[in-house]
């Protein structure tokens, strides 16, 4: 309804589960309906005070010649969207990579893509996508019988892969060896949704658009670097249990996502925006990418906590499962620029709250005149990814008052951003997903948001040694309660990399656990001036506290 999808578009979708073109159209229109949050009278407040602030005139709408402003659907564009979505039903069971398709499935689908093709036969071409969200034991039959039955002679045709791209260098090697015998490199979008967030995209142009942040952006300014990866539940769900101990958390998330946002912060400037100059760099940085010791590594699972069992009470998993929850392992890229910065990889399931971040803590000042103060904290660059995006610059700056007393403060990078996707949100209007950059991306075949194959073994060099290791048993698999903030031992070792531990009123409240009209005015400003909102406005001159 936007305009993005190509005219003449059509989706069809196969699976398992027993619908019919008419069942899986109420099934999509009850997740577009909800896609559409309504606005109840007690928002109108939030929403006229993000107005003020954005300068909108009352009853106008926001205008920015950079941006296509995306509108709330309305019941005809997802009748229009509904009409163009077919079903078709397989009792295929994918159980491995001898099991066989049923012809009669296939040949249904092949009759729906024929179809359409005779239905358009004045386009100029006819492109097809094929998005495979299945188990990648089976990839390789599904692209022979695709190649067979349902490919275009006269256009492209794009297959859409997501992760897991196997489980370890050899099973990816023989992967990506069986799938380029159907499809070509280029033809293959191996899809990491991270790539597509707003913060990850952000940090390309941040990083090569700003001048003040290329002289400091090498080992000499850098003291270390952060990637987060925090959520507040478990494998509770018993098909995604089964699923999860097969994996266990490096390869779920370390591998892909992780790995990839290290490439981003740590690439050198590409010779241009091209997908590939973009990934060349990356490669670069990962192919730097040193084994990761034994010491340089915790991993452990979650006990009983807080109401929830333990990861091993689980009835899908094995007493003797080696899949971790929980993962910290430091890096080190060997390289001119970051030869000696500690990268911090943590990623866990069943913690204190939900958080994906990059924090890129600066060096000491050198001769620094407030050494001795208290209240002095390191300089450091925070890109939030969830729950909310946001970027912020952590700095030490005067306290208010007549003394000379200091005290960390957060310098915002994107409060006009914020302020604009809390426009929308009490517009009603659903925010960007990362999956609409990826998908539009795939449409024009920009590649620069999917993962190359070299790019994808060289993550894989990075992590196999380890995994080996864990799952044999020779890496120590320590717990934590569920609901805490993970090991103990993952602690001591942030510790012993150097990073320094310093808090802001921005870094110690969970942002999920607020309620959603604080991230509007006029009380998320009173807690940027560390006002009281109930009180008549004076200015509280106390440092902020957790409960702030």
């Amino acid at each position: 309804y936007q305009g993005f999808l190509p005219p003449r578009t059509t989706v069809i979708g196969y699976g398992r589960t027993a619908y019919d073109d008419t069942s899986f159209r109420t099934l999509l229109r009850t997740f577009l309906t909800k896609a559409i949050r309504s606005v109840s009278p007690g928002q109108s407040s939030p929403c006229t005070a993000i107005r003020r602030s954005l300068d909108i005139p009352a009853g106008g709408e926001l205008v920015d010649a950079n941006m296509v402003e995306p509108r709330e659907p309305t019941p005809m564009d997802i009748d229009r969207f509904l009409s163009i979505v077919s079903y078709v039903h397989s009792t295929h069971n994918y159980g491995g990579l001898g099991s066989e398709i049923p012809r009669d499935a296939l040949e249904l689908f092949a009759a729906k893509l024929d179809q359409h093709k005779d239905t358009h036969q004045s386009a100029n071409a006819h492109n097809r996508v094929f998005y495979l969200a299945l188990p990648y034991e089976v990839w390789p039959h599904i692209c022979a019988l695709l190649k067979q039955k349902c490919m275009s002679d006269s256009g492209f045709n794009r297959l859409v892969l997501e992760k897991p791209f196997g489980r370890d260098t050899a099973s990816a090697l023989e992967l990506n060896a069986r799938l380029s015998s159907v499809f070509s490199e280029e033809h293959i979008y191996r899809m990491d949704r991270y790539l597509g967030k707003e913060i990850v995209e952000n940090l390309l142009v941040m990083r090569f658009a700003n001048r003040f942040f290329s002289p400091i952006w090498n080992r000499d300014n850098i003291k270390n670097v952060q990637i987060i990866f925090k959520e507040p539940y478990g494998a509770e769900d018993q098909n995604r249990t089964a699923y999860f101990d097969s994996q266990g958390i490096m390869r779920d998330v370390m591998q892909n996502h992780l790995l990839q946002i290290l490439a981003l912060v740590a690439m050198d400037k590409p010779a241009s925006l091209s997908h590939e100059d973009i990934r060349d760099e990356k490669l670069k940085v990962l192919r730097c990418v040193q084994n990761i010791k034994d010491e340089d590594m915790v991993v452990a699972q979650y006990t009983a906590g807080n109401g929830h069992r333990g990861y091993k009470e689980h009835p899908s998993v094995a007493d003797d499962s080696t899949a971790p929850t929980f993962c910290m392992a430091v890096l080190y890229v060997r390289n001119e620029r970051w030869d000696g910065v500690p990268f911090i990889l943590k990623a866990g399931k069943g913690l204190n709250e939900r958080r994906s971040e990059v924090r890129i803590q600066l060096r000491d000042v050198p001769g620094d005149l407030f050494s001795e103060e208290q209240g002095q904290g390191p300089n450091e660059f925070v890109l939030r990814m969830q729950p909310e995006e946001e970027l912020y610059l952590k700095m030490t700056i005067k306290k208010p008052g007549l003394g000379m007393n200091i005290v960390p403060s957060e310098m915002q990078l994107s409060e006009q951003w914020k302020l604009v996707q809390g426009y929308k949100s009490a517009k009603g209007i659903a925010p960007r997903r990362a999956y609409e950059r990826l998908i539009l991306d795939l449409i024009h075949g920009f590649r620069g948001h999917f993962v190359r194959d070299d790019e994808l073994m060289a993550a894989w060099r990075v992590i196999t040694p380890a995994l080996e290791r864990i799952d044999s048993g020779k890496i120590p698999m320590h717990t934590y309660r569920y609901g805490s903030r993970g090991p103990n031992e993952a602690e001591a070792l942030r510790r012993s990399t150097g990073h320094t531990a310093s808090i802001v009123a921005k870094d110690d409240v969970p942002l999920d656990s607020m309620p959603s009209s604080e991230f509007y005015f006029p009380s998320a400003f009173a807690r940027k001036m560390n006002l009281d909102p109930s009180s008549d406005g004076s200015i509280c001159l106390e440092s902020p506290t957790k409960s702030q």
